[in-house]
């Protein structure tokens, strides 16, 4: 890694970064949505229809779009309130804005199938949302029958070949418009079932794309070489996969509380006793993770740091059709990511998790469970590490930044500080059961805390800019403090 003098052109450059543009951020902000759907929708503005509230929920950039959703709350006159779910676009500076008479619908009523509007102040148009078309296989997931009748078959041929679903209730835990979603969903079955007894809850996924597919090639081999890793870790049990609808199956993980939980709780308190059960749990996390690194299975596709570090490039220009100047306050950064890759060579490639952090991790009776294998590959094992490190230091910077009261510049430092032990320990504790190379790790974490921060970009989290931006700037100086030390 580089010396503090050379790194400082680094940090510097990245200072554009520090807050949003106006014509961004106004996405985001609910009085100031809330007051053009007024002006610019006539139900809304001649006392028809008043409205309650305003949620933005999503605006996030995806290729050169930014896609918006918000829900509205509306009442008429004497009438029950009702919620609208309005979608569409965010056109920045740069782009041509729809005419107005382009996007209007005449004589469709406000939220009903067709009705589209312009909100020329905001830069956005606006939609009603229909359906989620990326996910069609929703509406069959949350239909309490439509749900057992898929369910049924799919357990038989698991091997539960008595299993009778008598009572079914699905419930969804996660959902992410466009993208996936995640239901959870309670059975009861008739006394009379034959073999093991059938599980509940079951849990249902599906994804846009092949994540449900990479999760069910990644979950069927490690259960086919269970001996490797469930000394260690629960996994799911894969039940079955649906490539046409996208469906995926599978069985339940125990879970008293995520370590993304205890993490926030222990590190938002700073109370000793509940930041070594932390530590606790994260040396009972980093054993699991060498167990699952060890397991001896493959999988269909290997992840490098060249490729991640391509992604993230790939993310700023996509932002500098918006913001130019952004390419060139990311570049710094991404050539001394590249140049130190270059000359720290990786470990051995494992079967990885991808997507690993405090959250995908279930905490219960003293065990540990791994969820969420949608992104498994082949790939050094520091690739895992350095994203839970990142995702960790994350949770902690969070808990502090959006505290109220804030935190004072002494407390935002401790907390730092705080994280630092907390990922060397996690770091640490994996080396006592499998080799990783700390500075790979390193790399990994910096390429990541850049991704996370680059995301507060991408989908307008204003309140985190800044801690992720302060995050990351650490981490490249105390980086750099270890290699001159070690120099």
């Amino acid at each position: 890694m580089s010396t503090t003098t050379e790194n400082d052109p680094v940090v510097e450059s990245l200072a554009a970064f520090a807050s949003l543009p106006d014509w961004l951020s106004a996405g985001m902000d609910a009085r100031r949505v809330g007051a053009s759907v007024v002006r610019h929708v006539p139900e809304l503005s001649d006392e028809g229809l008043q409205l309650l509230s305003c949620t933005p929920e999503r605006l996030r950039a995806k290729g050169d779009e930014w896609l918006a959703r918000y829900t509205l709350e509306v009442a008429g006159s004497g009438g029950a309130p009702r919620h609208v779910v309005l979608v569409g676009n965010l056109y920045g500076p740069s782009q041509q804005l729809p005419p107005e008479d382009a996007t209007l619908a005449d004589g469709i009523p406000f939220g009903a199938p067709g009705w589209r509007c312009v909100l020329p102040d905001l830069r956005l148009v606006l939609r009603s949302e229909e359906s989620d078309q990326a996910l069609p296989a929703l509406p069959r997931l949350v239909d309490p029958v439509a749900a057992a009748q898929l369910l049924e078959p799919i357990l038989h041929r698991a091997g539960y070949r008595g299993a009778t679903i008598i009572s079914c209730e699905p419930v969804v835990v996660r959902y992410k418009p466009g993208s996936r979603c995640t239901v959870v969903v309670h059975l009861r079955y008739g006394e009379h079932a034959d073999g093991a007894a059938a599980p509940s809850p079951v849990v249902l996924k599906t994804h846009q794309g092949d994540k449900g597919e990479v999760a069910w090639a990644a979950m069927t081999a490690l259960w086919q070489r269970p001996q490797g890793w469930r000394h260690a870790v629960t996994l799911a049990e894969p039940l079955g996969y649906l490539p046409e609808e996208r469906i995926l199956v599978q069985g339940p993980v125990p879970e008293n509380r995520t370590l993304k939980e205890l993490a926030r709780e222990a590190i938002g308190a700073g109370d000793p006793e509940m930041l070594e059960t932390l530590k606790k749990e994260l040396a009972r996390t980093a054993r699991a993770l060498a167990a699952l690194h060890g397991s001896g299975v493959s999988y269909g596709r290997t992840a490098t740091l060249k490729d991640e570090i391509a992604e993230v490039d790939e993310v700023v220009n996509r932002l500098s059709l918006s913001v130019p100047e952004l390419a060139a306050a990311a570049q710094p950064f991404l050539r001394q990511l590249v140049t130190h890759s270059e000359t720290e060579p990786p470990d051995p490639i494992v079967p990885a998790h991808h997507d690993f952090r405090p959250a995908q991790v279930l905490l219960f009776d003293g065990g540990v469970g791994f969820i969420d294998f949608d992104g498994a590959c082949m790939a050094e094992p520091a690739l895992d590490l350095g994203r839970f490190c990142a995702k960790l230091r994350d949770i902690g910077v969070s808990t502090v930044s959006l505290a109220e009261p804030p935190a004072s510049d002494q407390q935002v430092e401790q907390n730092l500080r705080l994280l630092d032990e907390l990922c060397e320990h996690f770091v640490s504790s994996y080396q006592d059961h499998a080799e990783v190379s700390t500075n790979r790790v390193l790399l990994w974490e910096s390429c990541d805390l850049m991704t996370t921060m680059l995301h507060a970009w991408t989908k307008v989290r204003l309140a985190r800019v800044q801690p992720r931006l302060a995050l990351l700037t650490h981490h490249l100086r105390r980086s750099a403090e270890r290699s001159s030390v070690g120099s």
